[in-house]
């Protein structure tokens, strides 16, 4: 069907229910890390073991990206969406009775296949149903879904855990994607062109080896360094298979993921930019409520409220950002976006000490979050408006793979200052733990720069 033969309230149906099944998965992904202290409690697991809750997830959801294209040339929409959500309720069912960690992480996975299926599905539905000149304003939404979610996980789980034990989080969502479930099956109709396509299973193996490989060594990166021959080892087999996975795509007549997306002179831009901005976005989010806990030795529900504005400050924005974009294109707002990241991040590495007021801390995570808001979703519009409509799904799956590669990358680089200069002893030293920020926000602000000397090569048509 096309989809422009849709009512326009039928379209904004659509819309509501790809932009509601995709938060609840991005929320997810981030909703346990404040529950992790009472995991530990009740499964016996080191906080090394409790991190995997989150990695395995990452790595499921990295693994089945670049292989979604396929699936949405395959099969019809809401076959595919009903399916992704199936899989993250049961995932969810799992997580929530598991009587084991390892069962924890089973479910883990199972809702990382789903929501690995949902975030580029629910890009490419919003690029199909919008024309052309009003896909600003649809990836201000899909940025409200991408940005907004991280930011207010950790607090909403703070809140619940407050009160209730950490099983209440599977709860909660559990009857919320049901309800999404139910809706899809009612109201979605099929958005995308399906076509005449074979799976290669072979570029399936070296994309679960290379990438989770790849993944993996850059998570235990942080903890064990290079000297470790398993972290070693995963980098070198990862980087190796995933050599082999792009040799693959090349010589396939109709590949996995079409990476000749990336001939695209703007599209390879913008896939760059979207790294270094989506690693900000989630380093920034990730160093803030560590250093008001570590350094400024507040509470765990400050370290979570700390976060609540500038999440706010990312959703408003981000719709505006859309707006703009309609209006100006991606590069002038992606510039003024790189321009509030480097003034932020500067400031946070001047400002910041053991006695900062928190309110000078969370007006500066708000006009960071303001600079994200202009850049991620702009920028991806207009990497993505350079290709074709038939690429279009291509061209989702490569630049989500890259933010979640690219960001995992950045962020474990980021963060790995800090990780230093706290050293390997058990009690956390405040002083050490503030100079640490401090070279991660240096570390941050250089990110920032690149950003903005890359952003100045955009060309693109009005």
């Amino acid at each position: 069907m096309d989809s422009h033969d849709l009512s326009l309230f039928h379209r904004r149906l659509i819309v509501g229910i790809t932009l509601s099944a995709a938060f609840l998965s991005v929320l997810t992904q981030f909703l346990l890390i404040t529950a992790f202290p009472k995991i530990m409690v009740d499964f016996q697991v080191s906080s090394t073991q409790v991190q995997w809750l989150t990695t395995s997830y990452m790595i499921t959801m990295a693994i089945l990206i670049p292989i979604t294209a396929f699936f949405i040339d395959r099969f019809k929409t809401r076959t595919l969406m009903m399916s992704a959500l199936t899989l993250f309720i049961l995932g969810t069912f799992i997580a929530l009775v598991a009587p084991s960690f390892s069962f924890l992480i089973l479910g883990r996975v199972i809702q990382g296949m789903g929501s690995g299926v949902m975030i580029p599905l629910m890009q490419t539905i919003l690029f199909l149903i919008y024309p052309r000149e009003q896909r600003g304003y649809a990836m201000g939404l899909a940025g409200m879904v991408i940005n907004v979610a991280p930011a207010i996980g950790p607090p909403i789980s703070g809140i619940i855990i407050q009160t209730f034990e950490w099983r209440a989080l599977f709860l909660l969502t559990l009857p919320i994607a049901i309800l999404i479930l139910l809706l899809i099956y009612l109201y979605m109709r099929n958005i995308t062109e399906q076509k005449e396509t074979t799976i290669d299973y072979a570029s399936i193996f070296f994309s679960i080896i290379g990438f989770g490989s790849l993944l993996y060594g850059f998570t235990q990166l942080q903890e064990t360094g290079l000297t470790d021959k398993a972290t070693l080892i995963s980098l070198v087999i990862g980087v190796f298979v995933l050599g082999l996975f792009v040799l693959r795509q090349f010589q396939l007549t109709k590949p996995i993921l079409e990476l000749r997306v990336l001939k695209v002179p703007i599209f390879i831009i913008v896939t760059i930019i979207s790294v270094f901005s989506f690693s900000l976005l989630i380093a920034i989010e990730t160093i803030l409520p560590m250093y008001v806990q570590n350094a400024q030795r507040f509470s765990a529900y400050y370290g979570g409220l700390i976060v609540m504005p500038g999440a706010l400050t990312l959703a408003v924005m981000s719709m505006l950002a859309g707006r703009l974009f309609d209006r100006y294109g991606g590069k002038v707002i992606s510039l003024i976006g790189f321009v509030l990241l480097i003034l932020s991040t500067l400031s946070f590495y001047s400002l910041l000490n053991l006695n900062t007021p928190f309110i000078v801390t969370m007006g500066l995570f708000m006009v960071s979050m303001a600079g994200v808001a202009l850049i991620n979703m702009p920028i991806m519009t207009a990497g993505i408006n350079a290709l074709p409509d038939e690429l279009i799904p291509h061209g989702t799956a490569v630049i989500n793979t890259a933010r979640q590669f690219g960001g995992t990358l950045g962020l474990t680089f980021i963060i790995s200052f800090i990780s230093r200069a706290e050293g390997k002893t058990e009690q956390i030293n405040p002083l050490n733990y503030m100079s640490g920020v401090k070279s991660a926000f240096l570390a941050a602000f250089i990110f920032a720069m690149i950003g903005l000397l890359l952003s100045l090569f955009i060309k693109e048509d009005k």
